[in-house]
C-alpha cells in the first residue's frame, strides 16, 4: 500500500510573496506616496532630539548638550502657557464645529439642486475660494474691513449709523474673522467628500420614501444623514486628531501686539520663541507636547466614537 503524498503548505513568507504579486499593481501605484511620507514624516522623527537639547546649528543634534525637560517644564510653566493653550482651543474647536456643520449643511442644500447647469455652477463658484492665497484672502479682509474707506464700515454708517470698527485691532473680533474667512475658503472643498457620499446612497431608498409620503426634510433626516454617518464621523475623528494644529500664517497676518490675549496659540508662540529668540530646544519641546497631546484626543474622541456610535478608525 502506497504511502499518501505529502502535501507541503506554503510557508508564510510565500503567502506574503504570492499576495505582493497579486496587488502589484496597486502596491506600485501606493509606492510613492508611501516614500515621500517616509522621507519627510518618519525620518524627520529623529529631530524629536532636539527637545531635550539646547540645540545648536554649529554643534548639531550629536554635539548639543542635553538638558533632559527644562524647555517642557519653561513652557508649563510660563505665563503664557494658559493663553496659548486656551486661544489654539477655541479657533479649533469654533472652525470644527461650525466647519461641519456648514459644509454639510451646503453639501445637503446642493444635492437638492436639480439643475444640472445650476449645480455644476454653484460648485464651481465654491471651489475657488479653496485655491486663493491666505495673503490674499487676508489682504481682501483688510481692504474690506478699513475703517474709513473700507465697504463694511461704509455700510455701517451710512445705513445704520454705527461708528467706524477697527475690525482688526479689536480682539473681540478676530475669532470671527478668523472662522468667517475659514469657512468662506473652504466650506465648497470640503463638501466634496460629503457630496460623493450622497451620490452613492441606494436610489431605492427614496423611491420607497416617496411611497411611504415623506417629504424632503424627513428624506434628508431619515436617509441621507444616517448613511452618511460613517463619513461624517470618519472626517470628525481625523479633524479631532489635529485640533491643536492651528495654522498659524493666517494668524500672523491677521494679529497684531493689540490682540494677543485672543490670537496668540500654540504655533505663533513657538515662531516666536522658537524662531525669532532662536530657542530651537523649546520649539521643539513645544511642537512635541503638541503632537502627544493631539494623539490623546484621537485615541479618546476614537473610543467614544466607538461606544456611543460603532464609527471608529482603530
Amino acid at each position: 500500500m502506497e504511502a499518501p503524498a505529502v502535501v507541503n503548505k506554503p510557508t508564510k513568507f510565500q503567502k506574503l510573496r504570492k499576495r505582493v504579486w497579486h496587488d502589484r499593481q496597486l502596491i506600485l501605484i501606493g509606492l510613492p506616496g508611501a516614500i515621500c511620507l517616509f522621507i519627510f514624516a518618519y525620518i524627520p522623527m529623529f529631530g524629536i532630539v532636539t527637545a531635550f537639547q539646547d540645540y545648536s546649528f554649529r554643534k548639531g543634534i550629536l554635539g548639543s548638550k542635553w538638558v533632559g525637560v527644562k524647555y517642557f517644564q519653561q513652557f508649563f510653566s510660563s505665563m503664557f502657557f494658559v493663553r496659548v493653550v486656551r486661544n489654539t482651543l477655541a479657533l479649533s474647536v469654533l472652525s470644527l464645529v461650525f466647519g461641519m456643520i456648514f459644509t454639510i449643511v451646503f453639501a445637503l442644500m446642493l444635492n437638492e439642486v436639480k439643475d444640472g447647469l445650476m449645480k455644476r455652477f454653484v460648485q464651481t463658484c465654491s471651489y475657488l475660494p479653496h485655491f486663493v492665497s491666505t495673503v490674499v484672502v487676508v489682504g481682501l479682509m483688510a481692504v474690506m474691513l478699513e475703517p474709513k474707506s473700507g465697504i463694511v464700515n461704509l455700510t455701517l454708517q451710512r445705513i445704520f449709523n454705527i461708528a467706524p470698527i477697527q475690525f482688526f485691532d479689536n480682539q473681540n473680533w478676530f475669532r470671527p474673522l478668523y472662522v468667517v474667512s475659514g469657512l468662506w475658503q473652504d466650506i465648497g472643498w470640503g463638501s466634496i467628500i460629503y457630496l460623493g457620499a450622497i451620490s452613492a446612497i441606494d436610489p431605492q431608498l427614496y423611491e420607497a420614501a416617496i411611497m411611504d409620503g415623506c417629504s424632503r426634510m424627513k428624506k434628508i433626516w431619515y436617509i441621507v444623514l444616517p448613511c452618511i454617518q460613517p463619513v461624517i464621523m470618519t472626517l470628525l475623528l481625523l479633524s479631532i486628531g489635529g485640533l491643536l494644529n492651528v495654522g498659524y500664517q493666517k494668524i500672523l497676518l491677521m494679529y497684531s501686539p493689540g490682540i494677543y490675549e485672543t490670537s496668540d496659540v500654540i504655533s505663533t508662540y513657538v515662531y516666536r520663541r522658537g524662531i525669532g529668540s532662536a530657542e530651537f530646544g523649546f520649539g521643539s519641546a513645544v511642537g512635541l507636547f503638541n503632537s502627544v497631546f493631539n494623539l490623546f484626543l484621537l485615541f479618546v474622541a476614537n473610543y467614544g466614537s466607538k461606544k456611543l456610535t460603532e464609527e471608529y478608525l482603530f
